[in-house]
């Protein structure tokens, strides 16, 4: 049960677009996902950073703390950190665990483009 996974990130001027490519945050993905993004973050700080989740329907608690700590690191650098494309499941997920109170969240990236002029 070998499924490619991988995490797409484009920078432009207006946004850090990291694009999830798998259905399931597990632990190695979810490491792998925070090292780029940070890494990306920080040759960008200027610019927010958007996580497109819309391929993901399922995020186990331990991720759920990785995107948390993952939210920090950006607030700690005075950049925006926003989730985009939550699938039902893993939006009910966020309410539930009132974690849609912390993160800022958007039904499309379309939608995160308007708000931010693109």
């Amino acid at each position: 049960m070998s499924e490619f996974k991988s995490i797409q990130i484009t920078v432009d001027e207006k946004m850090i677009l990291a694009a999830l490519q798998c259905d399931q945050l597990d632990e190695d993905y979810i490491q792998d996902m925070r090292s780029k993004v940070t890494a990306a973050a920080g040759q960008a700080p200027n610019l927010p950073v958007v996580l497109d989740m819309s391929q993901v329907t399922f995020v186990p608690s331990l991720s759920l703390g990785a995107l948390v700590g993952l939210l920090n690191v950006c607030k700690k650098n005075n950049q925006r950190f926003i989730l985009a494309g939550l699938q039902p499941a893993v939006r009910q997920v966020m309410t539930t665990c009132r974690l849609d109170r912390l993160f800022e969240i958007y039904d499309t990236i379309d939608d995160i483009k308007v708000r931010l002029n693109v």
